[in-house]
């Protein structure tokens, strides 16, 4: 199992409430990491893993069965892929609009995962696939996902569907490359199992964009000075250093 390299120091300027956790897909089972010992939903091995010590998780753990499917442990149900099953749990209206989900939902080819480990920083053995973080205000939002265009311009998005909000959480960030994030208290099931306190916001850093958005949280000034009482000062500055004549903002 290949280590982790990176520096997450700086993440400890931030005081998160939840711990950052790491999660790593694994081919086969992992070495030298416990499997966890009781059956929960996919979405709430993230809390137990904020809690606790490292673990990996296989099909048998998983409480929650759109889990399997979307691991690739399995097919799709008849009963949930038709849209039955979100209409007779009244979450949608018709069984077209439910079953509509099953296209783009982001799912794993199904045999290519055994397992999925899950670490927080200080116990990780492991190189991360994603790294989730658990943001207490919005201005610790908005820091992070400011480092992650500060030096690529890039979108920022948020992309979900009401249920199976996992999906968006694990697998999207790790099979497009793309951050993503979510508000507890938003999908159905998360709500459902009371994942964290509501209006918690969760950001999802696939493995390609955690080095340059650890990098950029060091680099980058954490306050603009457009968010500081002294704006208007740092304007007047502004427009004498670019030669305005006329006011710009």
């Amino acid at each position: 199992m290949q280590p982790h390299q990176l520096d997450f120091t700086i993440l400890d300027k931030f005081s998160f409430t939840y711990a950052p956790v790491a999660v790593k897909f694994f081919p086969k089972k992992p070495e030298g990491i416990e499997r966890l010992d009781k059956r929960i939903a996919w979405c709430q091995m993230l809390t137990e893993a904020q809690q606790g010590q490292a673990f990996y998780s296989e099909a048998e753990n998983h409480f929650c069965e759109p889990a399997l499917f979307l691991l690739g442990y399995d097919d799709v149900p008849p009963l949930a892929g038709s849209g039955q099953l979100g209409v007779a749990l009244k979450i949608f209206k018709d069984a077209r609009a439910n079953r509509r989900i099953y296209d783009v939902i982001p799912k794993l080819g199904k045999g290519t995962v055994a397992s999925v480990a899950f670490s927080r920083l200080d116990t990780l053995s492991f190189d991360p696939d994603i790294l989730v973080l658990t943001t207490d205000t919005t201005d610790q939002t908005e820091k992070i996902l400011r480092a992650s265009c500060y030096t690529t311009g890039q979108m920022v998005n948020s992309k979900m569907t009401y249920v199976m909000g996992c999906a968006w959480l694990y697998n999207y960030p790790y099979i497009t490359g793309e951050l993503n994030y979510l508000t507890t208290g938003v999908c159905y099931g998360m709500k459902m199992y009371k994942l964290l306190p509501e209006g918690r916001q969760l950001i999802s850093i696939p493995y390609n964009q955690i080095p340059h958005i650890l990098h950029n949280l060091q680099d980058m000034p954490w306050v603009l000075p457009g968010h500081t009482d002294q704006k208007e000062e740092f304007y007047i500055q502004v427009h004498k250093e670019l030669g305005l004549e006329e006011p710009y903002f």
